[in-house]
């Protein structure tokens, strides 16, 4: 993986923001905790990221910017093979990872145009210059929440294989409503309710922490 990808994936963890720990990176990149060491001074040595030790790594200006066209290209990829190749879902993460080694501003203009600009990709993440990168909080998270009667809609998933293919086996979507009716205190998997099917699903917490949710107001559940 070269350093621009590596970029994306800390990207992809949120790090334009907040920092990313080594582990959750080393699980992404599935190298060894290490290996993403060693990958993060690099980085840090050229002025890309900002890496403090036990907290991980951020990216610096410099390098939001480098990684902004290959993240807009990704992501214009991956809406493409969705809506007009009818790629599955489960799939278009890989093989828009496969087809975006280096950005190419030809490429990204000719897909904006055929796509007509979209601003979130098929997982509802925006889509970087096309859209204001956002800046989410801890309590944005699933896996952040509490048992209770709010009702929460899916907004969108942290771009991860493993997390994909785990989404193709259970009926969960973007844009589901859902509730929390237990968390278990061992491991902090979580029961929920999905108002969309009806049906209850257990979900452990390594795909709780991967999707953002936001409550549905009153006004919102009556329409």
């Amino acid at each position: 993986m070269n350093d621009l990808n590596f970029l994306r994936l800390i990207f992809e963890l949120g790090g334009s923001f907040q920092n990313v720990n080594n582990i959750d990176l080393a699980i992404k990149a599935n190298v060894s905790k290490a290996s993403i060491s060693d990958r993060t001074q690099h980085l840090s040595k050229l002025g890309l990221v900002k890496y403090t030790k036990y907290y991980g790594s951020k990216l610096t200006k410099k390098g939001l910017n480098d990684v902004i066209p290959l993240i807009q290209q990704h992501r214009l990829i991956e809406t493409w093979l969705y809506e007009k190749l009818d790629i599955p879902l489960s799939d278009i993460y890989d093989k828009a990872t496969a087809l975006s080694d280096h950005p190419d501003l030809l490429l990204i203009d000719r897909l904006n145009i055929h796509l007509e600009y979209p601003q979130t990709c098929p997982h509802g993440n925006i889509i970087p210059i096309n859209s204001a990168i956002p800046i989410y909080s801890a309590d944005s998270l699933l896996a952040s929440q509490n048992i209770s009667e709010t009702t929460f809609k899916i907004v969108n998933f942290t771009e991860d294989s493993y997390l994909f293919k785990i989404l193709s086996n259970i009926d969960i979507k973007l844009s589901d409503s859902i509730k929390i009716l237990n968390i278990n205190d061992y491991d902090h998997s979580m029961v929920i309710l999905n108002l969309r099917n009806n049906l209850k699903q257990i979900l452990p917490k390594n795909i709780t922490k991967m999707i953002h949710i936001e409550k549905v107001k009153e006004t919102q559940k009556s329409v």
